[in-house]
């Protein structure tokens, strides 16, 4: 999937900034708290690996299942509803969505460097989860995750059944953070871009789990404020395709 050059302008590709600045950001009680989301289960081994992970960047190859484990429910806790340990949001709702965030950044590290010991991680909600967490965490994080995008998306040949819904985020994010780096025009071309691209897509289940529902519903929001009317169509009609199944 060739990507419109406008994007790779306002975000130039980058393979370590997400992974890099997530790790940055999270500290000791944060890798804590992953490392006991399964009920404390492997929590010291989990531990271990994730300061690793942290500290110097290293993943383990083969993934240890039990890091798999807690990484995965780490980036499916719901942040908006009170819940019990060990899903518990954290003290603050900012400090939930770096602990998750980091979670996910990692999670979609894995998918490019290492390969689990056993069980399939879904990285295509992994990436919705992180493009959720980056909004409530500032327009760096943004930025870090959309240059992942322009920097993965080309690798993911021949393309995947998730392959839209990589696309389908690096759109969000382009509109998300459009000022000052996107025009209109240039918003459309993506969107075109993204919907010529549909075609490779099938249902996935993130997509039927509902992890793409609150993108979907950002982007329909940001679409009311595009000018031009045809941008606006497609960017609405992108939305759609975040919040139906593949076929």
């Amino acid at each position: 999937m060739s990507i419109p050059p406008a994007l790779l302008s306002a975000f130039p590709p980058s393979a370590d900034l997400l992974f890099d600045l997530a790790r940055r950001r999270t500290d000791d009680a944060m890798l804590h708290e992953i490392a006991v989301a399964d009920y404390g289960m492997g929590s010291d081994e989990a531990l271990a690996a994730l300061r690793l992970v942290r500290d110097r960047g290293v993943l383990p190859d083969p993934l240890p299942c039990i890091l798999g484990d807690v990484l995965t429910l780490t980036h499916l806790r719901n942040l908006n509803s009170p819940q019990s340990l060990p899903f518990a949001s954290g003290p603050t709702v900012r400090r939930a969505h770096q602990t998750r965030l980091f979670a996910c950044a990692v999670l979609l590290r894995i998918e490019v460097d290492v390969s689990p010991e056993e069980g399939y991680i879904e990285w295509d909600s992994a990436l919705a989860h992180c493009l959720a967490s980056a909004k409530a965490l500032g327009e760096e994080m943004g930025e870090a995750a959309a240059r992942y995008l322009t920097w993965r998306i080309p690798l993911r040949e021949p393309p995947g059944l998730d392959s839209i819904l990589f696309a389908l985020g690096l759109l969000v994010l382009a509109t998300r953070l459009r000022r000052g780096r996107l025009t209109e025009p240039s918003l459309g071309g993506v969107a075109e871009w993204v919907l010529a691209s549909e075609s490779l897509g099938r249902r996935v289940s993130s997509v039927q789990a509902g992890f793409w529902q609150p993108l979907s519903a950002e982007l329909l929001a940001e679409a009311e404020s595009i000018r031009d009317g045809d941008v606006r169509a497609g960017l609405q009609l992108c939305a759609l395709l975040l919040d139906q199944d593949y076929h």
